[in-house]
């Protein structure tokens, strides 16, 4: 399939036809990482995963519009509001932060009505962390298959930890400032 001119089209097909059955996004990109090498993987998870984002996101505003507003009422219009006064670094820490499904995020989105300018934007941005760190272990991953050294074991166990710690790291930060939503 690497080799294939269809294949960047097929994987990102795979990424919408994923966003559609809720899978989750983060095998997609390790997935990718193991089948292509890192600049093609990144740049092929970096566009799936936009292009699943764009197409749940349109599903949202279509087809559940208001009704999320409806049902849920004064609390989500609170998170509705302030997604769209604070847009884009809004939408950019959601991605950061294992809030809900991916595919439930989008939905969400584009049922509350956040612009979807914003909400693009902020999904680009938020997303390049966890693109880049993903391949980089799915990478490490192929790098055990082919090579099952200690060195590539304990570099795999490097990468987790790092990108564990880093999250935790990012997440006391975001509940102290807990300013996003008030």
């Amino acid at each position: 399939m690497r080799g294939a001119w269809w294949s960047p089209l097929a994987v990102i097909g795979l990424y919408v036809a994923g966003g559609l059955t809720v899978f989750p996004v983060t095998l997609m990109i390790t997935a990718t990482a193991l089948v292509f090498d890192a600049p093609a993987a990144i740049a092929l998870s970096f566009t799936g995963v936009l292009a699943n984002a764009a197409v749940t996101y349109a599903l949202g505003a279509w087809l559940v519009r208001g009704t999320l507003l409806a049902a849920f009422g004064r609390k989500l219009a609170k998170v509705s509001d302030a997604l769209n006064r604070r847009g884009v670094v809004a939408v950019a820490v959601i991605r950061m932060l294992p809030v809900a499904p991916f595919s439930l995020v989008n939905l969400a989105a584009g049922s509350i009505g956040v612009r979807f300018r914003d909400y693009m934007l902020g999904t680009a941005m938020g997303v390049v962390p966890g693109v880049v760190a993903l391949s980089i272990f799915g990478q490490q991953l192929r790098a055990i298959f082919r090579d099952p050294t200690w060195l590539n074991v304990a570099l795999l166990v490097a990468l987790v930890a790092v990108w564990t710690g880093l999250s935790f790291l990012l997440q006391s930060y975001l509940s102290r400032r807990n300013d996003l939503i008030k």
